[in-house]
């Protein structure tokens, strides 16, 4: 028990110094970790592990944040989640975790080889699009 208590904390440690500093990974590295101590931690453990890390980011970085954008986000986030509930619905929780696999691959490849560019409504409202499809389908995890 204190040895898994020890390992998810590291693991949140490390993880917000990379969120912090990338942008991104929080998730990608904590879940994982979580799944493999107790699957049912997730999603709200993960949820309520990055409440400190979006607040002092964001207090930080309050200067930076572009509410308009963020608002086109919401947007996309909203009818994303439904999506993801469908996708929920429709594949089993085997077709679920190859499509989670699959889609991470491809997100690093993704980001890897993306040039620079200004985002402008029509890819802040993609973005939020994807991750609500993405967050809502692997937070919840499976039906079937």
């Amino acid at each position: 028990m204190i040895a898994h208590f020890a390992l998810i904390t590291a693991t949140v440690f490390i993880a917000a110094f990379i969120q912090g500093t990338t942008g991104m990974g929080f998730a990608l590295i904590v879940v994982p970790i979580l799944a493999l101590i107790q699957a049912d931690m997730i999603p709200g453990a993960l949820l309520y592990l990055m409440l400190p890390l979006n607040a002092y980011v964001a207090l930080r970085e309050y200067k930076a944040i572009d509410i308009r954008g963020a608002g086109w986000i919401t947007v996309g986030r909203l009818a994303g989640t439904f999506a993801g509930l469908w996708v929920l619905v429709l594949l089993s929780s085997y077709w679920l975790n190859m499509v989670v696999g699959i889609s991470t691959i491809l997100a690093v490849i993704v980001s890897l080889t993306v040039p620079a560019f200004t985002p402008g409504k029509k890819a802040f409202t993609l973005t939020g699009l994807v991750t609500g499809i993405t967050e809502t389908a692997t937070g919840i995890g499976g039906l079937h």
